[in-house]
């Protein structure tokens, strides 16, 4: 049964659609018994009796009662609705950093913050062992008194997890994934989630994603074999000081980046002076870091040089 925007359960009265992603549609509801709203949200054709989707929804769920964290959406319940399975989080007013930089780049100072508690999420989330995968400035959000909250971790899953990888599928935005990812690599690990974060960085300072192309296969490409222009040369009033940083957390090779979410929230606040922004904190360090180097940024490499190659031959002919 397809949910219905204006429809009303036993459970929640539904007000109408947050937004439409590929990991399915996302509502926005009244808990009939709390009062409050909140956001849910249904897997694109998961049903109880789909085992495939089911294990995916029940992955899902498991990741989401791991992560609490100030800056990670919440996660409320899940449950059968209608024969479908779906899960409710926390609703956030507010606007997305995609809608707060639709006119153009923030000041340096609050592009610093928001990305700075982007990357306590992440470094949260890391600690656990959980990739992120589809970090994008969609699923950042910011609330009208300031907060900044990650989102979207529908495409989240432990990094030792591939039973739920399809061959040859491509999950997230082309704009914001990680050369790896393009690549096909299954077992990604926490710098993927870097690169992407970095692309965000670079909107938040330009106004604009590194590598934007109307075709999303150019787009992919570029992620591969394209080198960023420095967001110094995108937005004459940036320092140039920030394009070091940002072009290694763009590095084609994870081992050409900063290792983890601290490393990078540490390299961003070096740059601003400490009275221009407000305190805040990472969570401590926890168990089960990322490995600098694995097997598949080496299959990665090698994947590489087989796309490059088809290509070529493909222009020339």
């Amino acid at each position: 049964m397809t949910l219905s925007p204006s429809r009303t359960s036993d459970l929640y009265e539904f007000l109408g659609i947050i937004d439409k992603p590929k990991t399915g549609v996302t509502y926005k509801v009244r808990n009939r018994t709390t009062g409050e709203f909140e956001a849910l949200r249904a897997l694109p054709g998961a049903s109880a009796g789909d085992p495939e989707t089911r294990d995916r929804f029940l992955r899902e769920i498991r990741i989401h009662t791991r992560l609490a964290h100030p800056n990670i959406v919440a996660f409320h319940d899940a449950f059968e609705l209608d024969g479908q399975l779906v899960m409710t989080t926390e609703y956030i007013e507010g606007s997305t950093l995609a809608q707060l930089c639709a006119n153009g780049p923030l000041p340096a100072a609050e592009a610093i913050r928001i990305i700075s508690h982007v990357l306590a999420a992440v470094d949260e989330a890391h600690a656990l062992g959980i990739v992120h995968r589809a970090i994008t400035a969609d699923y950042v959000r910011i609330t009208p008194n300031g907060e900044v909250k990650l989102d979207g971790f529908g495409l989240a899953k432990p990094a030792d997890d591939l039973k739920l990888t399809r061959t040859g599928s491509l999950l997230g935005n082309p704009r914001y994934i990680s050369p790896e990812q393009v690549m096909g690599v299954q077992q990604l690990d926490g710098r993927s989630d870097l690169y992407s974060v970095a692309i965000v960085l670079y909107l938040a300072l330009t106004g604009t994603v590194p590598f934007d192309r109307p075709n999303e296969f150019d787009v992919m490409l570029d992620q591969v074999r394209a080198i960023p222009r420095p967001p110094s040369q995108m937005n004459p009033v940036l320092p140039a000081a920030f394009d070091r940083l940002v072009l290694t957390m763009l590095a084609k090779q994870p081992e050409g980046r900063l290792p983890s979410a601290r490393a990078f929230r540490d390299g961003l606040i070096a740059l601003i002076p400490a009275p221009s922004l407000p305190a805040f904190a990472l969570p401590a360090p926890q168990a089960r870091p990322f490995p600098l180097f694995h097997p598949a940024i080496i299959f990665g490499t090698i994947s590489l040089t087989i796309i490059l190659t088809v290509l070529l031959y493909v222009t020339q002919h």
